[in-house]
């Protein structure tokens, strides 16, 4: 069966469940009180689905609060679908992708993939690389430049680098005017630690 015919991404409250699962490991919590105990789902005809009531503070809640999918009026099911469309897609996806293929305005899949990539955004704010550690270095080229004419080749698409640090992951990647060595060795410089191996289509080296 294919991994687009998951319950949870057709099902609003199947798709609930599925995120309540993982934040909520060991049941249902409270965002207002932290209650644990004494919280219960709302099972009635009027009730929206995925609404819990905390009877510690008297207050009910979903599982989106305090997550990206807070004050959206987007269905879940819609949420784990672009989640899904943006983590698979080795080249990205654009919001006018997300826009055809979900059915929801472009304004609303600009909103969605920007609180997808914000949520994916890694904060450590920390070098990548170290002793032993190797960070692959590479450019890509996507999309159009703006104002610029398509032609044939490359020419007028937007120059990417990236920095993959093997082993765990870590990613980042930078729009930049040239592929140079004017252009990369200060993203290299800022990014990488010195003692990280670094290597390109062309070289092995350290940093």
């Amino acid at each position: 069966m294919s991994n687009l015919s998951a319950p949870h991404l057709h099902d609003e409250g199947k798709a609930y469940e599925y995120v309540e699962a993982r934040l909520w490991p060991q049941g249902a919590v409270c965002p207002h009180c932290g209650g644990v105990d004494r919280v219960g789902k709302l099972q009635g005809k009027s009730t929206r689905v995925g609404v819990w009531k905390c009877y510690q503070c008297r207050k009910p809640f979903t599982v989106k609060i305090g997550t990206i999918f807070e004050d959206s009026k987007v269905p879940m099911h819609k949420w784990l679908q672009a989640i899904y469309l943006i983590a698979g897609s080795k080249k990205g996806i654009s919001s006018n992708q997300l826009h055809r293929i979900l059915g929801v305005t472009l304004k609303t899949a600009w909103f969605m993939s920007h609180r997808i990539r914000e949520a994916m955004r890694d904060d450590t704010g920390f070098p990548l690389g170290g002793l032993g550690a190797t960070v692959e270095v590479d450019e890509t080229y996507i999309g159009r430049e703006p104002g610029t004419e398509v032609r044939q080749g490359v020419q007028h698409k937007m120059k990417v680098v990236s920095l993959v640090e093997r082993g765990s992951g870590r990613a980042r990647s930078y729009v930049v005017d040239k592929v140079s060595a004017n252009e990369i060795e200060p993203i290299v410089t800022a990014n990488i630690r010195r003692e990280t191996r670094i290597m390109t289509d062309d070289i092995s080296t350290s940093a």
